[in-house]
């Protein structure tokens, strides 16, 4: 029986917790018994029977002493969910990715990419650098069919499959089912009205207005500083269209960061949604959420939702994995290749589209709403399938044990 350890380090990032969340959901439920989970603490994974161990310096690459143990005791690397192989905001990330999978390599480690995407490549250094380390992979689960394109371009003897995002793997029902009757006071702070549609927002700096060989965190001010015209359109465009849709749709809206508070403040998109929340400060139907949320609350509060609006394309999976509506403003290639991989190319608007005319987005979500029902039911179809496609990849790459 494989003893599998998850080394990937996700610091508030409610996003990529969830899909690594279905991950070890699913493994639970395959009846893998031998998984190590790395992590920041055990609110950011689910109560399994699976032993956690804390990360270690540099982002993980050097690990702490029980870490290294996870390491020794393991025979497969599942480097599962995010940190896609790109190099259109940093080539640090794939040199990051290089260095990690050779030490795992030299550890013996079979190496196994769940749900990742890949591309853009823009350069080629991160073209020949990303070729070098999809060599040292085993298999990739492609989470669109452009990614598994791209390693089928780049590294044809990987073996691959075509998946979807993790997201979409069982077991959040009965995450939520175990939070819906808490009265919890973070919880409640946030539910909206349920007598007028309830309609989440998120938006975030967008690091690609101002790529740089250095990645952002080495170089936030500077980043900050050369996004800063860019991101006054968004800002704009946000307040005209959260405007729109309390006209005329009469809605109550509510700010989700994608982020646990105050975890990784340079990262978080809080600073920006209070923001847009300044031009509706005395408006009570336009809420923040600024407070912090258990992973099962945060699945319960965008289940609750009738229509979700993300920047960040984890936002409107997420919604998705829940058959709510969802409206991507896409800034890459894979919120459209992922989208319409999911049959909901009709869920993506281009940011370019959204700046020059925000009433675009109104105009979808009004469209969203008068044919809600039938919606969410397409959505539920389409989430189904999308998780049985998942469910189907796992069992076929961790078979041969």
């Amino acid at each position: 029986m494989s003893n599998y350890v998850l080394p990937r380090v996700i610091l508030g990032n409610r996003g990529d917790l969830a899909s690594r969340w279905g991950v070890l959901k699913t493994l639970h439920q395959l009846g893998k018994q031998q998984v190590t989970i790395f992590c920041r603490g055990i609110e950011d994974i689910p109560a399994l029977p699976y032993p956690s161990v804390p990360y270690g310096p540099i982002r993980n690459f050097y690990h702490t002493r029980t870490g290294w143990q996870a390491l020794m005791q393991a025979d497969t690397v599942l480097w599962s969910v995010g940190l896609d192989l790109q190099d259109d905001s940093s080539l640090a990330k794939i040199f990051y990715l290089l260095l990690n999978f050779l030490k795992f390599r030299l550890l013996g480690l079979k190496i196994i990419i769940l749900f990742q995407g890949a591309g853009p490549l823009t350069t080629p250094i991160g073209r020949a650098v990303t070729k070098l380390l999809l060599g040292l992979v085993d298999t990739f689960v492609a989470r669109d069919p452009g990614t598994y394109r791209l390693i089928q371009e780049l590294a044809p003897r990987t073996k691959r499959l075509l998946a979807h995002d993790a997201i979409f793997l069982p077991g959040f029902e009965e995450e939520i089912e175990s939070v819906k009757n808490s009265n919890s006071p973070a919880l409640q702070k946030y539910l909206l009205d349920s007598s007028q549609p309830a309609i989440g927002i998120n938006l975030r700096q967008w690091y690609h207005f101002s790529s740089s060989i250095l990645p952002y965190q080495f170089s936030k001010e500077s980043y900050r500083t050369r996004s800063l015209a860019k991101m006054q359109q968004v800002l704009a465009a946000y307040k005209h269209l959260i405007q729109q849709l309390l006209n005329g749709l009469d809605a109550n809206v509510l700010l989700i960061s994608a982020y646990q508070p105050g975890i990784v403040p340079w990262e978080d998109d809080l600073d920006w949604l209070a923001q847009v929340k300044e031009g509706f400060s005395n408006n009570e139907r336009v809420l923040l959420l600024d407070g912090p949320l258990t992973m099962p609350e945060y699945y319960y509060l965008m289940s609750r939702l009738d229509l979700m609006i993300g920047m960040r394309l984890h936002s409107s999976l997420t919604a998705l994995r829940f058959a709510v509506p969802s409206l991507n403003i896409s800034y890459t290639l894979k919120g459209g290749d992922i989208l319409n991989h999911l049959s909901l190319s009709d869920s993506v608007i281009p940011l370019s589209e959204f700046l020059s005319e925000p009433r675009v987005l109104f105009d979808r979500s009004t469209a969203i709403f008068q044919r809600q029902a039938a919606e969410k039911e397409r959505i539920a179809k389409i989430v189904e399938q999308a998780i049985q496609t998942n469910v189907s990849a796992l069992q076929t790459v961790l078979s041969p044990e």
